[in-house]
């Protein structure tokens, strides 16, 4: 059973990884509109109701719209260039 094999390295090389800045913020949510994403993960809806309620409790002035995601894992252009024309900051929620 005399044969050539070949092994791999389990470790592999890592791919080279370009940073990232963060998103601008906004100087301050005053007037604002916030979009509320419900990712979709477990606990996620409840989290951005939670979070919504606070604000309209504490921050009346900020207008939140709470969107929600079908799948974590599938993207939403859509909804996102919605986020990106309509509101001022978005609140990913991922829950747990």
């Amino acid at each position: 059973m005399a044969g050539k094999i070949t092994v791999l390295h389990p470790e592999g090389n890592a791919p080279t990884v370009g940073g990232k800045s963060l998103a601008p913020r906004p100087d301050t949510l005053d007037g604002k509109t916030v979009f509320l994403v419900d990712a979709g993960f477990e606990n996620s809806g409840d989290l951005i109701e939670q979070l919504g309620a606070s604000l309209q409790e504490h921050r009346p002035d900020i207008t939140t719209v709470t969107v929600h995601l079908s799948t974590p894992f599938d993207p939403a252009p859509e909804l996102y260039a919605r986020i990106a024309d309509e509101g001022d900051a978005a609140v990913l929620g991922v829950g747990l």
